[in-house]
């Protein structure tokens, strides 16, 4: 038996004749019939053959263990019912037992099955009762063996709508079991022949079964087999509950089960507590990292407007503290070209309140600046510099003029500017 169903268990057919037995396992989504036995009558008692019986066909104690065969004074039927819950099933079985039970069943205990619903919307329900007493041979026997087992099951209710007649060679031999009818089996061998057929090609669909398995004297066998193998449980099954309580096992599969199911929910809720508390927690973090990171970019922005800005200020300060200066410089500027020699070119010039800054180039390595620009009054020469340039005839000259404050005044300025007029007139040069 594993932990989550069932993958092995044992019949075991009971008569005062003899006891046969089957050990089914599941291998590969099919069940097979791994063990068989037979005891035959002899003077043991019937726990003495059912223990060795089941020592016989290696049962072990862990798998599930089903009793069959037919009880003293047992009557079977079958009437049609509607579908019902279990519970209320039960209730109606019971109500139909006042009717149809004969009175030799005294104190009756019943277990039934009921077959799937057909076109009508009916169900076949098959009902086996028998008296109480039966059950405790049955605890009797079991106590003797030192076993205990799942469930008692009648074959007769193990028949389904559509299957073939039921003979058996212990359970009433003389007659077959059809339709929740016996009837007499004298004269019908073609019938009962062609039933023996019938089972034999629906066990070996049923089950994997060894090669020439008696079918039809472990038939009993077979059908309880068949019913614990067609979807639901025996043991879960309400309506096949006869056994007392003490003859049944202290199966711990099912509290296993139900405590295993219960620590993983505890552990799923635990994952999930710990999951909303950590994911919590994640997603503040990350919604905090995104809201850093879009205050950072907007710092930046802010950071990257306000140089703009500071830069616009500065020019604009710049601009306001422009002095207008003078408005003869393109005189100045004409006065001072003229001056310079043709072979003179003047590279770059700055223009700035404090003077005028100019890189001159000249061929002429013996050039006299200061004696060329004497005539310049409105300005003097604050720093001069002459190099040869390397590898060339070409002097490089850093010349820096700078207002002359010593002639600054109205009369000079005005000579001053009459003298530029007469230098311009006289068109000795042009300006550049």
């Amino acid at each position: 038996m594993t932990l989550f169903g069932k993958n092995k268990f044992a019949v075991v057919f009971c008569s005062p004749e003899l006891f046969r037995g089957a050990v089914f396992a599941r291998q590969n989504s099919r069940w097979v019939l791994v063990r068989s036995g037979e005891i035959s009558s002899g003077p043991e008692l019937p726990g003495d053959k059912l223990k060795a019986l089941l020592k016989e066909i290696a049962y072990s104690s862990d798998s599930d263990l089903f009793l069959t065969g037919q009880l003293a004074n047992s009557f079977a039927f079958n009437w049609e019912s509607v579908p019902l819950p279990p519970k209320e099933q039960l209730g109606a079985v019971e109500m139909e037992l006042a009717s149809a039970l004969p009175g030799t069943v005294e104190d009756p205990v019943f277990q039934f099955t009921e077959s799937p619903e057909n076109e009508e919307g009916a169900v076949t329900v098959s009902v086996c009762a028998f008296p109480a007493s039966a059950l405790d041979q049955v605890s009797a026997m079991l106590n003797r063996a030192n076993y205990k087992a799942d469930e008692f099951i009648s074959p007769l209710i193990c028949q389904q709508p559509g299957d073939a007649p039921l003979h058996f060679d212990v359970i009433n031999p003389h007659m077959f079991f059809h339709n929740g009818v016996w009837k007499k089996a004298a004269g019908r061998e073609k019938i009962l022949a062609a039933a023996a057929e019938n089972w034999r090609k629906v066990m070996n669909e049923t089950f994997v079964l060894p090669e020439n398995f008696d079918v039809a004297k472990f038939l009993s066998v077979l059908l309880v087999a068949r019913l614990e193998c067609s979807g639901v449980s025996v043991k879960e099954r309400l309506s096949l509950r006869v056994l007392p309580e003490q003859s049944r096992p202290l199966r711990y599969r099912a509290h296993i089960q139900l405590g295993l199911i219960l620590l993983a929910l505890l552990i799923a809720n635990l994952l999930w507590a710990v999951y909303l508390n950590y994911g919590g927690e994640y997603r503040e973090a990350r919604e905090l990292t995104q809201e850093i990171e879009s205050c950072r970019r907007k710092i930046t922005s802010i950071n990257s407007r306000l140089k703009r800005n500071q830069k616009a200020s500065r020019d604009m300060a710049r601009v306001v503290e422009i002095s207008a200066g003078e408005s003869d410089v393109i005189g100045k500027l004409a006065a001072f070209s003229r001056l310079l020699p043709e072979n003179v070119l003047v590279s770059n010039m700055r223009w700035s309140d404090s003077g005028v800054d100019l890189q001159l180039q000249s061929e002429n390595a013996n050039i006299n600046l200061p004696e060329l620009l004497k005539p310049l009054n409105f300005w003097k020469i604050g720093n001069l510099q002459q190099r040869q340039m390397w590898g060339s005839d070409v002097t490089s000259i850093n010349l820096r003029l700078v207002p002359n404050t010593d002639t600054v005044d109205k009369g000079k300025k005005k000579s001053g500017t009459s003298f530029r007029r007469k230098q311009f007139n006289s068109g000795r040069r042009t300006g550049r």
